[in-house]
């Protein structure tokens, strides 16, 4: 019985506690930046500053280090 008197007596105080809160309005996001993107658009690329540097078999394929994880 004690912990029953011990958990009533938690709940009482929790709702004095309660009652001390102010009625605020709820938010739920900080900043007014909400849902912000970028539109959906296609943009070129210059693929030959990436292939610049790159290494290339005689046939002009790409060469690259195989995965470690791989066997």
């Amino acid at each position: 019985m004690e912990i029953k008197e011990d958990a009533e007596k938690i709940l009482k105080e929790f709702s004095k506690t309660l009652e001390s809160i102010p009625d605020l309005e709820e938010t739920y996001y900080i900043t007014d930046n909400l849902n912000l993107t970028r539109k959906d658009e296609a943009v070129s690329k210059d693929s030959s500053k990436i292939l610049r540097n790159a290494k290339t078999d005689k046939n002009g394929n790409l060469i690259v280090k195989k995965a470690d994880w791989t066997n």
